[in-house]
Formats: C-alpha cells, sequence, structure tokens
C-alpha cells in the first residue's frame, strides 16, 4: 500500500533568492554573505515535481537549474517591484532571498576618495514579504535568519508578515546559513506548531519545505491500493 498525491495541475512557485546590493557610489555596496544555494535548491525540487519555477534573484554566486524562469535585479527596490508584481500571478511564493536590510541615504554619484571620514546614513529597504499583493489560496512563505533566539522571533515574523509557513535558521558565525554550510533549521506553520529539523544539509530542506507546501496545496495525500 502507498501514498498517492492528488494534483489537479502544477503549482507557479514564485522565488527570491541570492543577496541584494545597495549602492554607496559607484564602485561599492552594502551587501551580505548569501549565494543564491537555497534558491536553487528550490527551483530544482520545484521542477522536478513538475511545478513551474520563476526565481527573482540578485547577484548570484550558484548557478540556477535548467528549466527555471528567471529575472535578475540587483537593488533591494528592483526586488520589491519585481516580486510585486509576479507575486500576482502565483500559487506559492517563498522568500528566500537575503535581502540587504538598509541602503544608504544618499548614494554618491561618483566615487568617494579615500581620504577623509565619512558618516553613512543608513535607511531600511522595503519590506519586501510584508507589502507583497495576496491572492485566495496562495501560499506565502518567508526565511529568517537569526543569531540568537530564533524561533520566538521567527514566530513573531510569522505572525507579524501573516505567513503560511516560515523556515528559521540559526547563524552560527562560521558560515551558516549562508552558501552549501549544512544549518540548524526549524520548520514554522501558521497555526504555531514548530518542527525542529536539526542540523541538515539544505538540500533537506527544500524538500521538506516542498513537501509541507504540497500538503497544504493539495491536501494530505491520497491513500492508493495497489495490487
Amino acid at each position: 500500500m502507498k501514498f498517492a498525491r492528488r494534483r489537479a495541475r502544477r503549482l507557479r512557485i514564485l522565488i527570491s533568492a541570492g543577496p541584494t546590493r545597495e549602492p554607496l557610489d559607484r564602485v561599492r555596496f552594502v551587501s551580505n554573505y548569501s549565494t543564491g544555494y537555497m534558491g536553487a535548491l528550490l527551483a530544482s525540487e520545484a521542477l522536478a515535481r513538475g511545478h513551474r519555477a520563476l526565481v527573482v534573484h540578485g547577484p548570484l554566486v550558484e548557478p540556477l537549474p535548467r528549466g527555471t524562469k528567471r529575472l535578475a535585479v540587483e537593488q533591494a527596490r528592483e526586488m520589491d517591484a519585481a516580486m510585486r508584481r509576479q507575486a500576482r500571478s502565483a500559487d506559492v511564493v517563498v522568500m528566500a532571498a537575503a535581502v540587504s536590510d538598509f541602503r544608504v541615504a544618499h548614494a554618491a554619484r561618483g566615487k568617494w576618495p579615500r581620504r577623509g571620514r565619512r558618516t553613512l546614513v543608513l535607511k531600511a529597504t522595503p519590506d519586501i514579504i510584508g507589502r507583497l499583493p495576496r491572492r485566495a489560496r496562495q501560499l506565502v512563505v518567508g526565511f529568517a535568519v537569526e543569531a540568537a533566539r530564533v524561533v520566538p522571533r521567527a514566530k513573531r515574523k510569522l505572525r507579524e508578515k501573516r505567513l503560511d509557513l516560515l523556515i528559521a535558521q540559526h547563524a552560527n558565525g562560521s558560515g551558516a546559513p549562508f552558501g552549501r554550510h549544512r544549518v540548524r533549521a526549524w520548520l514554522l506553520e501558521r497555526g504555531g506548531t514548530v518542527h525542529p529539523l536539526g542540523k541538515v544539509a539544505k538540500r533537506t530542506v527544500a524538500r521538506t519545505l516542498l513537501d509541507k507546501i504540497e500538503t497544504l496545496w493539495y491536501g494530505q495525500p491520497e491513500r492508493v491500493l495497489r495490487t
């Protein structure tokens, strides 16, 4: 006896991936250590299950799988505009990008000289996932990276952003959760259930997340008797 999942149609899954870059001047920028690996794995897993995958991404280190539709952006405001535009037709939105939280209030038009001191005034970048237009039945999934009190802070983000699912990851100061490092992760559901995933490979996180997305969308697996 096996289980077979009911699939009325393929899902249109919108994924954000990689970092954003916020310019200081024409040659320098503020960014983070994201490589886009998690987003690439999510796209790969979605395609392997027969779904459609569109990835809105910043500057990537990791390649995206063949068959992925892609939109390249650089700054957070560009990712915000692209995600808002594409979310209107998506069944599932997965915000896996590591968006720079801040930008310089006044970037230089040229190149700042090395000499002298400079004071940077930072402004918050758009809250992309919180601003997304929502569709009926649409699932919205977030990611959270925290150095301390990971689960309590992730629960607050899940609630405040009105998310259906959230992957929380621990920033251990030794590289994780960026790149190909194994991550200590938790899967949180809207109802408050927390599933500790332990320290796992990111491919496991992607598979676990797609399993949960399919369960929420299609319902519980249908029991089929195999003779």
